[in-house]
């Protein structure tokens, strides 16, 4: 705490330093550049901004300190937390050692006196197994053959019940296998033929609603038409060009009686969009058309 007292003392001191030596400073500068200005009210106004400033940076300094203090408590604040959570958690461990010790001791005289007691099993153990050994060798002799010949025979069922399963396995999976390659052409046949249907329906739909387009822009060209009588019985073929909101692109004549085919195309641009239909299908058709326009006249 002194070392940061002594640092922001410091910072004082070269901040009123630094003030003063502006305020003699442009007092001399004020002085030397306007001998003529004989008033004292200006220079009384000056001096008050002066001590105005250098009490503002006073408090700012004031205010520097106070929260570098305020920091250096928070910052001790944490470490005493730190050192607090240090030896909670130290005493913690100290009893989790305890603990462990105590449980091991009681391991270790749990283990002794199982061994005890294991030796003295094995004593009894060996003893009995002494006495049944004879006995024991006697039985094995006479069911060794027979357990020879029982794994034979176990074994030799079990091979032919595994071939005669792999066998019905095969032709159940050869028959599966058949029916569903039956069952799948049998429905893709069906798929591709309502494929069809709802294709040739959709084409017609899709001729059908191009007409109409082509229709509702042949009425819109003809509503920006400037008429001429000798127009009449004429016709010129255009290639149109339009975005998917029905901007025209591109209009190319394509060829048929000149002066329709100036007419017409100043009447297509006049138009600037056309009709065209939301459906892609339908725009796919639209999008880049031949059309033959006849004047109605």
């Amino acid at each position: 705490m002194s070392k940061l007292s002594t640092a922001f003392s410091i910072s004082l001191i070269l901040h009123l330093a630094v003030i003063v030596a502006l305020l003699i400073n442009g007092h001399f500068s004020t002085s030397e550049t306007s001998p003529e200005l004989s008033n004292p009210e200006p220079i009384i106004q000056a001096k008050v901004i002066d001590e105005s400033q250098l009490q503002k940076q006073v408090q700012k300094v004031k205010n520097e300190q106070k929260a570098q203090r305020l920091e250096e408590e928070n910052r001790i604040k944490e470490l005493e937390r730190r050192a607090e959570n240090a030896v909670k958690k130290r005493r913690q461990q100290e009893n989790e050692v305890s603990k462990l010790k105590e449980e091991t001791k009681k391991q270790q005289l749990d283990k002794k006196k199982a061994e005890q007691a294991t030796v003295a099993a094995r004593e009894k153990q060996k003893q009995e197994k002494a006495k049944a050994m004879q006995l024991e060798n006697e039985r094995k002799l006479k069911e060794l053959e027979k357990k020879k010949a029982d794994e034979q025979a176990k074994r030799a069922k079990e091979n032919r019940e595994k071939e005669e399963r792999a066998l019905k396995e095969a032709n159940r999976k050869r028959k599966e296998a058949k029916e569903k390659a039956e069952q799948e052409k049998i429905l893709e046949e069906q798929l591709q033929a309502e494929q069809a249907v709802r294709q040739q329906k959709r084409n017609k739909q899709v001729l059908s609603e191009v007409q109409k387009y082509q229709a509702l822009i042949k009425q819109t060209i003809q509503r920006n038409l400037i008429v001429d009588d000798a127009m009449k019985g004429q016709s010129c073929r255009f290639n149109i060009r339009l975005a998917s909101n029905g901007l025209v692109i591109q209009v190319k004549e394509l060829g048929g009686d000149p002066l329709v085919c100036r007419a017409g195309k100043a009447a297509i641009l006049k138009a600037v969009e056309l009709p065209v239909s939301d459906a892609p299908d339908v725009y796919e058709q639209l999008r880049n058309i031949n059309f033959t326009f006849a004047p109605e006249i």
